[in-house]
């Protein structure tokens, strides 16, 4: 039996992971803008929070935590395990 439905276009969507990272150096919200920027600049939907008090900043995003890390430190933020 032949589908007669017409052609649609199928959307892909990349996988959204949530990833938690120690990150050193953040003390003010003016660190958290720019690591903020420096992940948005190669995934502008992502999700970031910081907390300036544990150092841990959760994001939701389609990047690898690797490429997560190296953006963040790229940025003057080590990101240390």
């Amino acid at each position: 039996m032949e589908d007669n439905l017409p052609n649609t276009k199928q959307s892909h969507f990349k996988r959204v992971d949530t990833l938690s990272l120690k990150v050193s150096g953040m003390t003010c919200g003016g660190c958290i803008k720019a690591v903020t920027k420096a992940i948005q600049s190669q995934d502008p939907s992502a999700i970031v929070q910081a907390d300036l008090g544990t150092q841990i900043v959760s994001l939701e995003t389609t990047l690898s935590q690797a490429q997560a890390s190296q953006l963040i430190t790229d940025a003057g933020f080590p990101v240390t395990n």
